[in-house]
């Protein structure tokens, strides 16, 4: 009876063994992977300084800026069981009275694993007016998009940048807690930088002439408290500014002056999703395989321990 006992306890601790390390490295890799079917939207709000074209004036206006990311699943790129998936994104500014203040359109390819982008056709980013005959058809597409990686490491990553149309540095500030749920915090930081010239007034840059050649300036400290084991972005905070500079390089109008944040709802919404995936990829990553482990590991033993102690000794005649 103890030799039955003994080898079904090593049986069982085996299978455990087995069944640990199979989902930690099998069954995890396989699961934390992006879905394809991806929709969300996000909600950003907050005071500004915002230059109105038609009155060719600067006004204080409370600005919101609605961000709709959706899987397109038409791509050829997006297979059911590859690793890639594209993302259309479509970012619009309103003020409080409903009137538009920018657009960007901007289509993606993305690793489901890593979250970096990739090359893939038709990618495109619409001018900040949203302006569809200015739109880029062949992008360079790199860094991060719209989220990190899967279990997030405590370091810097490139993070991809509409309105520069490259990634930058996105540098780890350490740990934070939002809404009770542990985070990290990551600061992309883009200093003064052109990246268009157009042509506008003279008045609006302090010149005399009708129509001079201006350059657009942009700047950003892009803020992200990111949950590490899903990658998820559960708050996001911009201080953005716009400027035009003339030919004598010095400052005229200022384009836009905002610090925009994730409203209430958003921020919720994104820790119920962080904190829901948070506790399924955990639970196959690291508690389940820790538990299977143990178990498998103290049946062995006592099987082992059992078939031992029931061997009788052997008398001699």
């Amino acid at each position: 009876m103890r030799r039955v006992a003994s080898l079904v306890l090593v049986g069982l601790g085996i299978f455990s063994l087995a069944l640990g390390a199979v989902l930690r490295f099998y069954v995890y890799p396989e699961l934390a992977v992006v879905p394809l079917d991806q929709k969300t939207e996000s909600v950003a709000e907050g005071a500004a300084k915002v230059f109105y074209p038609k009155e060719l004036v600067v006004k204080d206006a409370r600005l919101t800026a609605t961000r709709k990311v959706e899987s397109n699943l038409t791509r050829p790129e997006a297979k059911v069981d590859g690793d890639v998936m594209v993302w259309d994104q479509g970012l619009v500014v309103t003020d409080s009275e409903n009137q538009l203040v920018s657009a960007v359109k901007h289509r993606v390819c993305l690793d489901r694993r890593t979250n970096m982008a990739l090359q893939c056709t038709q990618q495109y980013v619409t001018d900040a007016e949203g302006d569809p005959t200015a739109a880029d058809k062949a992008v360079h597409q790199e860094g991060l998009n719209y989220k990190f990686p899967f279990d997030t490491q405590p370091q810097d990553y490139e993070y991809f940048d509409t309105t520069l149309r490259k990634a930058t540095t996105a540098r780890y500030e350490g740990t934070d807690e939002v809404g009770g749920l542990e985070v990290y915090k990551f600061v992309q930081k883009i200093p003064s930088t052109k990246f268009r010239d157009q042509d506008v007034p003279g008045n609006l840059v302090n010149s005399t002439e009708a129509s001079v050649k201006a350059e657009r300036r942009y700047e950003n400290t892009r803020t992200m408290w990111v949950e590490p084991v899903s990658g998820i972005i559960v708050k996001g905070s911009e201080q953005q500014r716009q400027a035009l500079f003339g030919p004598d390089g010095k400052e005229g109008t200022v384009l836009l002056d905002a610090t925009l944040t994730f409203n209430e709802k958003t921020v919720r919404e994104s820790i119920e999703r962080a904190s829901e995936a948070r506790d399924k990829l955990t639970l196959i990553s690291s508690t389940g395989p820790v538990v299977l482990l143990s178990a498998g590991l103290v049946m062995l033993l006592a099987g082992i321990l059992l078939g031992v102690l029931g061997r009788r000794p052997r008398h001699v005649a």
